[in-house]
């Protein structure tokens, strides 16, 4: 799970990032927090990275969590879930946030206990409603079946593992956006195995072969030297 919590303030960042750890010990989970006191900082790494959950402070001096949060939801096909945590608390303020796409408001000064258990919230229902939305994904002459974890190509079968699938079905699912090493190892290996690149060069190799991310196919599957991966459609394919 990688969180990004944005606030000029460094000791609230503290007391969030210390609440969320909590979520993470009590779960048994690997979480990954990155806290950014300047809304420019952050977009700048959602240009790059991908989050599973923001939580937002609303005034900052730069770019407000507000207009971070509309700019998640205009330009990104897939947003994360997002929190506003903020002082202002008037009504006027909520309806705005909720119509910007916020998925809950938390007002400052914030109970550890009610983060806890509105982020649980969100990020189950994000979770539910991204299931419910994306069971099947077509694109070009491949057809992802997110029930099944299956993928065909022209109506054929290819055989993959799950790890396979669900590696390539993020891949398709941030075409064009450079995925790092750390976020594809936290999200779909055990903590132990995160310690060498291998599997994950493993595993990428075999999508290229199985997958047929080739440029006559219409696809480049771009390695990031010292970074990560980023798959690209490339226009002019052959037919």
């Amino acid at each position: 799970m990688r969180v990004a919590i944005l606030d000029d303030e460094p000791a609230e960042l503290r007391r969030v990032e210390q609440t969320l750890q909590q979520i993470a010990d009590a779960d048994g989970q690997v979480w990954s927090l990155h806290s950014f006191e300047r809304g420019e900082d952050l977009l700048r790494q959602l240009r790059r990275e991908t989050f599973d959950l923001l939580i937002l402070d609303w005034q900052l001096p730069d770019l407000t969590g507000l207009a971070l949060l509309r700019w998640t939801r205009e330009h990104m096909e897939a947003p994360p879930a997002a929190i506003m945590l903020t002082s202002r608390d008037g009504e006027n303020d909520i309806v705005q946030a909720l119509n910007a796409g916020a998925d809950d408001y938390v007002s400052k000064p914030f109970r550890p206990n009610e983060l806890k258990a509105r982020v649980a919230a969100v990020l189950r229902r994000h979770s539910q409603q991204r299931t419910a939305s994306n069971e099947v994904l077509s694109i070009n002459d491949l057809t992802f079946d997110d029930a099944e974890l299956t993928v065909t190509r022209e109506g054929k079968p290819i055989v993959m593992t799950e790890r396979e699938y669900r590696l390539a079905r993020c891949l398709f699912s941030n075409l064009g956006r450079p995925l790092s090493r750390d976020y594809l190892y936290e999200r779909f290996w055990p903590h132990e195995e995160m310690a060498s690149s291998r599997p994950l060069d493993t595993h990428i190799y075999r999508l290229r072969n199985k997958l047929g991310l080739t440029a006559d196919r219409g696809w480049q599957l771009l390695t990031i030297y010292g970074y990560g991966y980023r798959l690209e459609s490339v226009a002019g394919a052959a037919e």
